[in-house]
C-alpha cells in the first residue's frame, strides 16, 4: 500500500484553499468556488485510486452506519476506525458505491472506487468528512448558514424546511456578506465564539435561485439527481463574500408557517431549548455520538449558549415576504451605528 505522507514534497506545490478556517493544499479539481489560500497547510488533500491502508469494510464492523434505504443492500455510509484507541488511528468514511475517505491528523486521502462517481468525491469531502475531521480537532461543524452584519455573525440553523440559504441570501441583497452557506465552524476563543467563513458559493433550488438571480439556467448542477443549482458569491455571483472570522452575534433557528397572517416573531430559546438546538444541527451529530467525542464539544456549546442569543424566528412562507423578515432581522441585530450588536 502507498504511504500517505509520500505526497508531502509534491504537495508543496499543489494550490492553496481557504475554507472552514483552514489551509488546504490540494490537487483535486474543484468544481465549487473556493476561496484561495496561501502558506503553510493545515490539511492536505488528495485523490487517488489504490487505497493507502489494508482496508476491507467487511471484515470489521463499522462504528456507525446510516440506515438502509429500501432496495439497497448496505447502507449508504459507514465510518470506521482502523487501529482505534491508538496514536495511529485513522478514521475511513466508506461510501460503497463511490469512495473511501481516509481521515488522517493532517491530510484526508480519497480512494476513489469508482471512477464515474468523481464528481461526488467533493460533495462528500466538504460534508460529513470535513465536518468530522474538524471536530476531530476541537471545532464545532454547526448545519447552518451566516452571514456578516456591521462586525459579527447572524447564523441561520438548517432546522427543518426554515429556509436559512434564502434567509442567508435576502440579507446578503442588504449589503451582509456571506459568511457560510452549510457547515458554520465555531471555535471558542477568550474574547468569546467565533464563525469560521466557508466558501464563496451557495447551493440553491431553482425557485430560490430564479428569485435571486432571475436567469439561473446557466449554473451549474450540485448533484445529476437533484435539481440544486451552485450559485457562485462574489464577482459574477451574489452579493459578496467575507473570509476572514468574526465573532458570533447572534443565532436563529427558522421555521416558516404556511399563514400569511402569521407575523415575524422572535423568541428566545429556554436553556434546554438552546443545547438541543445547538447539538441537533451538528452538521454530523450521528457520527459524533458514534465516536463518543460530544464531550468535546460541550465547552463550546456552553460557551454559545451562554453568551450567543439564540431565537426562534417564525414568519410566513413566501419570496415576497423575505425583505419583511430580512428588516426585522437587522432592526434587533445592528445598531443605529451600523457595529454589531
Amino acid at each position: 500500500m502507498p504511504d500517505p505522507g509520500d505526497g508531502d514534497a509534491r504537495a508543496a506545490a499543489w494550490p492553496r484553499h481557504r475554507l472552514y478556517g483552514l489551509t488546504m493544499a490540494s490537487d483535486f479539481p474543484f468544481r465549487n468556488r473556493l476561496a484561495t489560500g496561501a502558506g503553510a497547510p493545515d490539511l492536505v488533500f488528495t485523490r487517488v485510486f489504490e487505497a493507502p491502508e489494508d482496508f476491507d469494510p467487511d471484515a470489521q464492523p463499522p462504528v456507525h452506519a446510516s440506515a438502509i434505504h429500501p432496495g439497497d443492500d448496505v447502507p449508504f455510509l459507514r465510518l470506521y476506525a482502523l487501529r482505534a484507541g491508538t496514536p495511529g488511528e485513522v478514521l475511513v468514511f466508506n461510501y460503497p458505491e463511490s469512495a473511501d475517505h481516509y481521515l488522517y491528523p493532517d491530510r484526508i486521502v480519497t480512494h476513489l472506487r469508482a471512477p464515474a462517481h468523481e464528481y461526488l468525491v467533493e460533495i462528500q469531502l466538504l460534508g460529513d468528512v470535513l465536518s468530522v475531521w474538524l471536530e476531530r480537532r476541537g471545532v464545532i461543524a454547526l448545519h447552518a448558514s451566516a452571514v456578516v452584519a456591521g462586525e459579527a455573525a447572524i447564523g441561520f440553523l438548517a432546522s427543518n424546511k426554515g429556509g436559512k440559504t434564502s434567509l442567508a441570501a435576502s440579507l446578503m441583497q442588504a449589503g451582509c456578506p456571506l459568511l457560510t452557506d452549510d457547515i458554520l465552524p465555531l471555535e471558542a476563543t477568550a474574547g468569546g465564539v467565533i464563525g469560521h467563513p466557508g466558501f464563496p458559493q451557495m447551493r440553491m433550488w431553482p425557485e430560490v435561485a430564479a428569485h435571486f438571480l432571475g436567469d439561473w439556467n446557466d449554473t451549474e448542477i450540485v448533484h445529476p439527481a437533484f435539481a440544486k443549482r451552485r450559485i457562485p458569491v462574489g464577482p459574477q455571483g451574489l452579493g459578496s463574500f467575507h473570509d476572514r472570522p468574526v465573532p458570533l452575534a447572534r443565532l436563529f433557528v427558522p421555521e416558516m408557517v404556511d399563514d400569511a397572517r402569521q407575523p415575524v416573531e422572535m423568541q428566545p430559546l429556554s436553556a434546554r431549548e438552546v443545547l438541543a438546538e445547538l447539538m441537533g444541527n451538528s452538521f454530523a451529530v450521528d457520527w459524533i455520538d458514534a465516536l463518543g467525542w460530544q464531550h468535546r464539544r460541550l465547552n463550546v456549546l456552553a460557551r454559545a449558549a451562554s453568551t450567543v442569543p439564540i431565537l426562534r424566528l417564525r414568519y410566513p412562507r413566501g419570496m415576497d415576504r423575505l425583505p419583511q423578515v430580512r428588516q426585522a432581522i437587522l432592526d434587533i441585530c445592528i445598531r443605529p451605528s451600523g457595529t454589531g450588536r
